[in-house]
């Protein structure tokens, strides 16, 4: 290869983490409050990464946190609860327990809690009654894997402490990713497009919806609530992705395109390890339509829209493989669309027409899965 290529790939790996912060940035000043924190694990991600990528180009990036969150371990959660699928269970069991314990103890009227009166999961939705978030998933942000993970008794171990909040670090760690993105922003300026990306100013209308995860059939369900609480999670993620990130923006970059993907590829490995896992433990599911369901997500997804090599460029910054061959061929190398011709050399198509493949697959799951939950939102 030669050496003008070479700088022509550094250039353009310099202007897709430029078009990325531009963008989160304006993400990060207008969306609703109660959009923001499902953007943390990617807004975690970026900054993390460009920080490795910044590094390795020998521009280390100073970064001074004041709070005791780690990004790195935020940035995880992008991989959409990045453990084995008992763990999975256990963290979606764990979070319904303390935020259940939590919300019964603030009742007032302590002969009430026995009632299954009160509510402990709220889920958020647009105007067209699509799920673009919820409670649970915006309590497991912020909490640490392995704690969460663990078996149940040893969370109830730990009493009223268990996956405990703090709302100045939350309030500290938001600060700290605007500095960076910030630092970021202002380093990159000298570099531009003509052309760039911007954000609908237009709000979203955010409904929120109350709900008791108890109310379910009663206790010999309890396996059966968990796996439909982990679904709603893929849902309140792809919703985000669809409903509110991508409507949010009118002129594209490639940023959507990198949360669709890692929505897109981790949810179809956590789905193929929950078909697995229903299907061991379908007595204690007891619900034969849902391996049916993910079934049928499982026989429609796409392998020719996935591999390793592209999802590395997605998780991280650079467009060359561990052994330094070039990811974009000199042919379609192109500054001036998203990702520079990294798709057209990885998938043989455009941008566009790859993103609408992708965009097709998440819609559909989202669909399948909205179907069969039948949330009722008012």
């Amino acid at each position: 290869m030669n050496e003008t290529y070479e700088s022509v790939l550094d250039y353009a790996e310099l202007l897709i983490v430029k078009r990325d912060i531009d963008i989160l940035k304006k993400f990060a000043l207008n969306l609703d409050p109660l959009l923001q924190y499902q953007l943390l694990p990617n807004l975690s991600l970026i900054c993390y990464e460009v920080a490795v990528w910044m590094k390795q180009k020998g521009y280390p990036l100073q970064i001074e946190q004041t709070s005791k969150y780690s990004m790195k371990k935020i940035r995880n959660k992008a991989k959409f609860f990045d453990t084995s699928t008992n763990k999975l269970i256990n963290s979606n069991r764990n979070i319904d327990t303390i935020q259940n314990d939590y919300f019964i103890n603030e009742m007032g009227y302590e002969p009430g809690r026995k009632y299954e009166a009160h509510t402990n999961l709220g889920i958020y939705y647009d105007a067209e009654g699509r799920i673009v978030g919820n409670t649970h998933y915006a309590f497991y942000v912020f909490q640490d894997e392995k704690m969460i993970s663990a078996q149940s008794k040893e969370v109830e171990s730990k009493g009223a402490s268990a996956g405990e909040l703090d709302s100045n670090e939350i309030k500290l760690y938001g600060y700290d990713l605007g500095t960076i993105i910030g630092s970021l922003s202002d380093s990159l300026s000298s570099i531009s497009d003509f052309i760039v990306a911007d954000i609908d100013p237009t709000p979203i209308e955010v409904r929120t919806q109350d709900f008791n995860t108890n109310r379910c059939l009663g206790t010999r369900y309890a396996a059966f609530k968990t796996v439909r609480l982990f679904l709603l999670h893929i849902m309140s993620s792809i919703g985000y992705t669809l409903f509110a990130l991508k409507k949010k923006i009118f002129r594209e970059s490639g940023l959507i395109l990198r949360f669709e993907y890692i929505a897109y590829h981790y949810i179809l490995l956590r789905l193929r390890q929950l078909w697995t896992y229903c299907k061991a433990e379908h007595q204690r599911i007891g619900d034969p339509n849902l391996i049916e369901v993910l079934k049928n997500i499982m026989n429609n997804s796409d392998g020719k829209l996935r591999n390793s090599a592209f999802r590395n460029c997605m998780m991280h910054f650079g467009l060359r493989d561990k052994n330094g061959k070039p990811l974009i061929d000199e042919q379609n190398c192109n500054l001036a669309v998203p990702f520079c011709g990294l798709i057209e050399s990885q998938f043989k198509m455009t941008y566009f027409e790859y993103q609408r493949l992708i965009e097709d697959q998440l819609l559909f799951i989202y669909k399948s899965l909205a179907e069969y939950l039948s949330f009722q939102l008012l």
